[in-house]
């Protein structure tokens, strides 16, 4: 889902991380990552805001987060709402498979 995370009301839970970094040009099969991040806020997860920097040469480079492009931020929209709880450490997962990526949240023990 395309959003303008500036024209929204919303509550950061966690610190900003990097979800994935991949090469295009050598981008066969499928990319799984797993990053760990800790809950600042014990509220319910019902989206994850992401962003790109798509660098096409040296000298040009795309960004979601340039107002001045007309790529906006994306979100991964969780329905089955997870509740966070402040302090507690979360696994996401990211893959990217046939250009489509998926993120998924799960706490730790």
């Amino acid at each position: 889902m395309d959003i303008e995370l500036s024209t929204l009301d919303y509550t950061t839970l966690c610190d900003p991380l990097e979800l994935m970094t991949f090469d295009l040009d050598n981008a066969v099969g499928r990319q799984i990552s797993v990053v760990c991040v800790i809950a600042h806020r014990s509220l319910p997860l019902t989206a994850l805001v992401y962003w790109f920097d798509l660098k096409l040469a040296d000298s040009v480079e795309v960004s979601t987060v340039d107002p001045r492009s007309h790529w906006t931020q994306a979100a991964v929209m969780f329905y089955d709402e997870l509740e966070l709880e402040a302090n507690c450490e979360y696994t996401v997962e990211t893959i990217c498979s046939d250009s489509c990526i998926s993120v998924s949240v799960e706490r730790l023990p």
